[in-house]
């Protein structure tokens, strides 16, 4: 601690609050996020592509899991 304290003048920040734990990972998400952003902007052909093939997986992951379980309903046993 006798470190810290020589030669500093100001205030230390006290960083275990919950306050200052929140806005450093808003700031971290907010950096990522840009980032993320600016390369999307500039591989706008390989961003399509990815959406494409992300929902495209996402329809048929959706489609099996539907079809796969078929629950027997009144209006199935009756028209049968």
């Amino acid at each position: 601690m006798s470190d810290i304290k020589t030669g500093f003048t100001g205030e230390l920040e006290d960083k275990t609050t919950v306050a200052a734990q929140v806005k450093r990972a808003t700031t971290a998400v907010q950096r990522e996020a840009g980032a993320v952003v600016a390369t999307a902007q500039d591989h706008r052909a390989a961003t399509g592509s990815v959406l494409l093939l992300v929902g495209a997986a996402a329809f048929v992951a959706g489609y099996l899991l539907g079809s796969g379980e078929r629950r027997e309903t009144l209006a199935s046993r009756i028209w049968r």
